[in-house]
C-alpha cells in the first residue's frame, strides 16, 4: 500500500504522517522510501531541520510544471518516472494545492487523506512557526514578530485555506480523498483513528488502537519534536483574534467553514465534518472568486 497525505501547511501533517506510520508498524507493514535510497540523503540525513527525522521524509510537489521531490529548502528535484516513485514509498506528503497534474498523481496512489484545520488557528500557527529557528534559516521573514507577520498575512492565510480545502473537496470523489479533521483529532482521536482505519482498510486490536493513541498524544509527541509541535489546541483563534479578524474569517472562509461544519462564533461547539451532499455550484462560485483576485498563490 502506498499512501498520499495533503495538507495545508501548519494543519497537522507531521501529526497525520506519524499516526499513519504507527499503523503500518502494527500492522507488520513494510515501510519504503525513495528519498533514504537517493545520493543526496547521506549528506543530508543528519541535518536538523523542523521535526525530527525530515530529512528521511518523501515530500512530493505536484505542481503545473511537473512533479518534484523535495526535503524543506534543501533539495528539490524533479522527479524522472513518477510511477516507479511512487511504487518506490509506502508515505509520501504534500502541501500542493490541486493544478491539472492532480489526477494523475493521485491515480497512482492507492490511498489519499487530507487534514484539516481550522483556518483560523492554522494562521495563528503560521505567524507563530515563521520565527522559529528552523523558518528563520530557510524561510526567512521581512516580519519583525509573529503579530506582524499575522497583520500581513492573515488574508492570504484565509484565502489560500478555502482555495487548498475547497478543491479538494470539490473533486473529493474523483480523486479518492478520505478528509481527517485536526480539530477532532484533538476532541475525539478514536474517532478519527477508526474512521482512518476504515478507509485503509486496515483491522487492529483494541489494545493496538490503544497503544497508537498512547503513541501519538500531542504531549508525547511535542517531546520528540519540540520545534515543529507548539501547543496543540483548537479554537485559540476565539482569544486571540481581534473582532475585525474574527469578522475577516467569515468573510473570506465563512462559506467553507460552514460546508465543513467549523463553528463560526466562540460560543458554538460543533465539530467538523464532511457535508453528505457537497455543495459543488456553490464550491465552484467561491473558487473562481479566489481564483479571478489571484489571492491563492
Amino acid at each position: 500500500m502506498n499512501i498520499l497525505q495533503i495538507s495545508a501547511p501548519k494543519s497537522g501533517s507531521y501529526w497525520l504522517y506519524t499516526v499513519l506510520i504507527r499503523i503500518m508498524e502494527k500492522k507488520g507493514m513494510e515501510h519504503k522510501s525513495f528519498i533514504q535510497k537517493q545520493p543526496e540523503f547521506r549528506c543530508m540525513k543528519d541535518l536538523t531541520l523542523s521535526f525530527n527525522g525530515q530529512p528521511g521524509v518523501d515530500m512530493i510537489d505536484i505542481e503545473d510544471e511537473g512533479f518534484f521531490y523535495r526535503v524543506s529548502s534543501v533539495v528539490k528535484e524533479p522527479i524522472a518516472d513518477l510511477e516507479q516513485y511512487v511504487h518506490s514509498l509506502s508515505i509520501a506528503w504534500t502541501h500542493s494545492s490541486f493544478c491539472t497534474n492532480s489526477f494523475e498523481a493521485f491515480s497512482l496512489f492507492d490511498k489519499k487523506i487530507c487534514i484539516i484545520r481550522d483556518p483560523r488557528d492554522r494562521a495563528l500557527s503560521s505567524a507563530k512557526f515563521a520565527f522559529t529557528s528552523y523558518m528563520r534559516q530557510h524561510y526567512p521573514s521581512s516580519y519583525s514578530s509573529p503579530k506582524e507577520y499575522l497583520s500581513g498575512e492573515y488574508e492570504r492565510l484565509l484565502e489560500q485555506w478555502v482555495w487548498h480545502v475547497g478543491n479538494y473537496l470539490l473533486y473529493k470523489d474523483k480523486l479518492e480523498v478520505h478528509f481527517v479533521f485536526y480539530d477532532r483529532l484533538l476532541s475525539d482521536f478514536d474517532h478519527e483513528l477508526h474512521s482512518l482505519l476504515n478507509y485503509l482498510g486496515i483491522t487492529l486490536s483494541v489494545s493496538e488502537q490503544k497503544e497508537i493513541t498512547d503513541a501519538v498524544t500531542f504531549s508525547a509527541m511535542k517531546g520528540i519534536s519540540p520545534g515543529h509541535l507548539q501547543k496543540g489546541e483548537s479554537g485559540k483563534w476565539a482569544m486571540l483574534l481581534n473582532a475585525s479578524q474574527k469578522e475577516l474569517a467569515v468573510e473570506k472562509a465563512g462559506k467553507l467553514m460552514r460546508m465543513l461544519n467549523f463553528p463560526l462564533e466562540a460560543e458554538q461547539k460543533n465539530f467538523p465534518e464532511v457535508p453528505h451532499i457537497i455543495p459543488k455550484d456553490e464550491l465552484e462560485e467561491l473558487l473562481e472568486q479566489i481564483e479571478w483576485q489571484g489571492l491563492f498563490q
